[in-house]
């Protein structure tokens, strides 16, 4: 496994800092200065029950999770549209496959592909003893091309059959937003199939894409795309 340099260590906890004080900063003013919004509404719901410590990673927790999450998803998803242009013909032809192709989108190039988990007793997994508070990692992508689960895992196809795929996690952690994310790129699909004939990669843009450097959550971090319309 690579292991980050020690720079982008020292970056990323200055960042870190510089996030905690402007989101300090922001939760003041809307103490002072209450507004119609979320910060304001969680102040004014309870304070004793949410500490600013705790505004801020629950702040943090929605930007992710609310916002990056389901952007990847749609560009993932665009990405293998694009690339696999079969299957984004289907969709022209019958868009009721729109719900069953996020599923794919989701199981195919998941937006998070790992998550980190610490176990809370004694346990074993496939064999492999795992004392209580271990830290854990779980390749949530690994797992949703698992041929065992999922036979030509590396083919992408709209008409799959992907439930059991885990990239809104499982159980009791499985994501609150997974039905807003769902609704989300249903709509930009939907739009999309209704106003574009043909839609493909910018000149240059499919060779070049730039999916960042951050292990956890997998997207483009920005795809330029060619449209016209019907």
């Amino acid at each position: 496994m690579r292991t980050c340099p020690s720079h982008n260590l020292t970056d990323l906890v200055a960042n870190l800092r510089e996030f905690s004080e402007y989101m300090e900063a922001a939760i003041e003013r809307r103490r002072r200065e209450p507004g119609e919004d979320l910060i304001s509404a969680l102040l004014q719901a309870n304070e004793e029950l949410l500490n600013p410590a705790d505004l801020i990673t629950f702040t943090r927790l929605l930007l992710v999770a609310g916002n990056e999450t389901t952007t990847n998803l749609l560009g993932n998803g665009l990405v293998a549209l694009l690339r696999h242009p079969s299957e984004w013909e289907r969709l022209q032809q019958d868009a009721s496959l729109v719900p069953n192709a996020i599923e794919e989108m989701l199981r195919y190039d998941s937006p998070v592909q790992a998550i980190l988990r610490v176990t809370t007793q004694d346990t074993e997994v496939a064999g492999h003893p795992l004392a209580k508070g271990t830290r854990v990692m779980l390749l949530l992508g690994a797992a949703n091309r698992d041929p065992r689960r999922f036979p030509g895992p590396d083919h992408f196809d709209v008409t799959r059959d992907p439930q059991g795929h885990v990239s809104f996690g499982h159980g009791i952690h499985f994501c609150l937003g997974a039905p807003l994310a769902r609704l989300e790129v249903k709509v930009v699909l939907e739009e999309l199939l209704q106003r574009v004939h043909r839609l493909s990669f910018a000149p240059g843009q499919e060779d070049s894409i730039d999916w960042g450097g951050n292990f956890i959550l997998r997207g483009p971090r920005h795809l330029r795309l060619h449209a016209e319309r019907r």
